[in-house]
């Protein structure tokens, strides 16, 4: 256990893992690899070099049992309006500082959030956010990957008349696009990268001033490894993450 002394908690993670999900009931704790989906966050967590402490933040009763049962500190249960389908993150956030300086005098510098839906993320990816934001001048840093596919071959379809709709008609040069349109050979277009959701660091001082403060830029990246950057969202994702685990575990 680390030391939680208030004034040595000056990085803490947050784990968000609310009971309702509409796609996978009680998604959080489902069965994965023979663990519950939560094991594998509070595991890296608990490997984390650079983390004072980290909490579990959770809405459901059942949910923070199995969390304490794998060695979590969930100290509280929030209120169901931040664990709603369409509450921001935010909120969850807000309540989580406000609780812990409340009732532990926890005044943290740094809030990592570290999604219990991202089982592949390495701790070492959870540390990486937290160098980058104390180096640079950051509102806040989160972990990126390479897309299966480039954002320039994606369409906007008018349902009303099938037409298409380049996304980003300006994305290639004017040169580039005379002499291939739309097919553009991949090797000519710009490298990209998606917020994969793995894990942000956040000045708590922003948390605290709102959502405008956090996203106020600029916003620094800490690239990811592509095999890591699954996010269980549908029952499949279970299954490729199962699988990916089952060869994870084989090559060892």
């Amino acid at each position: 256990m680390r030391e939680t002394s208030p004034h040595k908690v000056k990085i803490l993670g947050i784990i968000p893992a609310r009971g309702g999900s509409t796609s996978i009931r009680y998604k959080n704790i489902a069965d994965v690899g023979g663990k519950p989906l939560i094991y594998y966050s509070i595991q890296e967590a608990q490997k984390s070099k650079l983390l004072d402490a980290f909490i579990v933040s959770t809405d459901s009763p059942k949910i923070a049992k199995v969390a304490k049962r794998l060695g979590a500190d969930v100290p509280f249960l929030r209120p169901s309006n931040t664990a709603e389908k369409f509450s921001a993150e935010i909120e969850y956030q807000q309540h989580a500082l406000a609780w812990l300086e409340k009732h532990r005098g926890w005044q943290p510098e740094i809030v990592v959030i570290i999604k219990a839906t991202s089982p592949l993320r390495p701790a070492s990816d959870i540390d990486k956010v937290i160098k980058v934001l104390k180096k640079g001048n950051f509102s806040m840093v989160r972990t990126v990957a390479k897309p299966d596919q480039h954002p320039y071959r994606m369409w906007i379809v008018d349902k009303q008349t099938n037409r298409l709709h380049s996304l980003l008609p300006e994305f290639v040069s004017r040169v580039d696009f005379a002499k291939w349109g739309n097919d553009v050979p991949r090797q000519k277009l710009s490298k990209v990268y998606f917020h994969n959701g793995a894990v942000d660091a956040i000045w708590a001082k922003n948390i605290k001033r709102g959502v405008r403060a956090v996203f106020a830029g600029p916003i620094g990246a800490v690239i990811s490894d592509p095999k890591t950057a699954v996010d269980i969202d549908e029952p499949r994702d279970l299954e490729i993450v199962a699988g990916l685990l089952k060869q994870k575990r084989a090559a060892k």
